[in-house]
């Protein structure tokens, strides 16, 4: 027996065409298609009604009056169960679809009005999907990185999703459709490159705010290049839980959040994110969690947890990119990112988090704070092995804000004298003194030539 879904409505009669209207723009918003059965009622059983000759023109004028832009159903007389229905099929592009004025989106078997926010979330969609990424670029193939499509040409043929011929760097580029005519699109030069495109800043943090910080950086590539390198920063800077086998000798390393899971969380970034909005795609990594920032909203009227407990469609931002992606197994199924972070991190007992604003989205990883936690495990990685007072796969104690604080002065000036520090500080030169000797205890900096001409060095 049919059912009422997404891409389904049934009416019992043609008195209810209105409604029916309201459910072909929902269906058309959310889904591009859909189908309205009128003689059915909401359980799908048949529903018999008089079907006249003028029945079915009155729903074809109904659609014409009712739904903008201007739409081509088709309206026919289908039997189910031995009952004569209409059914009205319907499909189109131009979203966003009004009726009688209003605009709807379908969730499940309902429809519900878009708030202004919703709809407008959609019209900046449509005009980015129009505008943006087949649109030719500046840029022409000359442009195009050789490395970079012969690597990604290695990996979609070895993981058989482009079937492996004689390397052609233009006829790969046009099969993706990513080169109009000589000239790379913006998708194209996003993804290929050698200029630069894009712009990844980076970032740790001694606290759980944006004040002082440990490591600062800033890369620019094209997106497979900032894929790798945005991966490899967050893999250098976070803690890694060493256990020992029982036999002594053999050991394993633990990462603190599952590396899948960001290097899923770095990709989802690149592949959704709005490239022609000035904001920079952003990794931060702060004392209680990692945040991993793209330009743009979140690409789906869901929410993310919604993508983890529902089995939904996702909608694609940008095709050309994450069909790229996907071709290379950067990507290894629409939509199940979010699943897949999910699922890791719950196993691992990390929390994820969301920040879904108008222009950006945000995604975190919860971490121990260890700037307020008396724990102390065993640990090898951090910045150049050393995070909040880890280095070399062991913790020398807690480090307190003082002496942080201390380690980021000295980072950027080395040459600093304990009179200069603790002007800059605004502390007392015998507290700079006693926070020197904290941080050398625990290994964290050494003194390299005479106390008058030397420096400090940060390990």
């Amino acid at each position: 027996m049919l059912r009422e879904d997404e891409h389904r409505e049934f009416k019992k009669t043609t008195g209810e065409l209105n409604e029916a209207m309201v459910s072909v723009s929902a269906m058309l918003n959310k889904h591009k298609r859909g189908k309205v059965y009128f003689g059915l009622r909401n359980d799908g059983v048949p529903n018999p009604f008089t079907i006249t000759d003028s029945t079915l023109r009155d729903v074809s004028r109904k659609v014409y009056e009712s739904i903008k832009p201007q739409l081509i159903p088709v309206v026919e007389i289908e039997e189910i169960e031995g009952v004569e229905v209409i059914t009205l099929t319907f499909s189109g592009e131009d979203v966003p679809y009004s009726a009688f004025g209003k605009y709807y989106i379908r969730i499940a078997d309902e429809d519900r009005e878009l708030s202004p926010s919703e709809l407008r979330k959609i019209m900046i969609g449509r005009e980015y999907e129009e505008n943006w990424e087949n649109k030719p670029a500046g840029q022409t193939i000359d442009d195009a990185d050789e490395d970079t499509i012969k690597a990604f040409y290695s990996s979609a043929t070895s993981c058989g999703r482009l079937p492996e011929v004689e390397y052609d760097k233009r006829k790969i580029l046009d099969q993706l459709g990513v080169l109009n005519g000589n000239h790379l699109t913006n998708a194209g030069v996003c993804l290929f490159s050698s200029r630069r495109p894009i712009t990844l800043k980076t970032a740790v943090f001694a606290t759980n705010h944006k004040e002082t910080f440990l490591d600062l950086d800033r890369t620019e590539g094209n997106i497979f290049e900032l894929i790798d390198a945005a991966v490899a920063y967050i893999v250098k800077n976070i803690r890694w839980r060493v256990e020992m086998s029982e036999d002594g000798i053999h050991r394993k390393e633990t990462p603190e959040v599952p590396i899948d899971a960001i290097r899923e969380a770095v990709i989802n970034s690149f592949a959704h994110a709005r490239y022609d909005l000035p904001v920079k795609h952003e990794i931060d990594i702060f004392s209680n969690r990692i945040s991993i920032c793209n330009p743009g909203s979140f690409a789906n009227e869901f929410e993310p947890i919604d993508f983890y407990t529902r089995d939904i469609r996702s909608y694609l931002r940008n095709e050309a990119i994450a069909k790229t992606l996907y071709l290379c197994k950067d990507v290894e199924t629409f939509g199940s990112g979010i699943k897949k972070i999910y699922t890791l991190c719950n196993k691992a007992g990390v929390d994820v988090s969301y920040i879904n604003e108008e222009t950006a989205f945000t995604l975190e990883f919860s971490r121990k704070d260890r700037n307020i936690s008396s724990e102390s495990d065993e640990i090898n990685g951090g910045i150049n092995g050393e995070i909040n007072g880890e280095i070399n796969g062991e913790i020398n104690g807690e480090t307190s804000k003082a002496e942080l604080s201390l380690l980021s002065l000295l980072k950027q000036s080395p040459s600093m004298t304990n009179a200069e520090l603790a002007a800059t500080s605004g502390k007392s030169e015998r507290t700079v003194s006693r926070l020197l000797a904290e941080l050398k205890n625990k290994k964290l900096i050494r003194r390299v030539g005479s106390n008058k001409t030397g420096y400090w060095k940060t390990l």
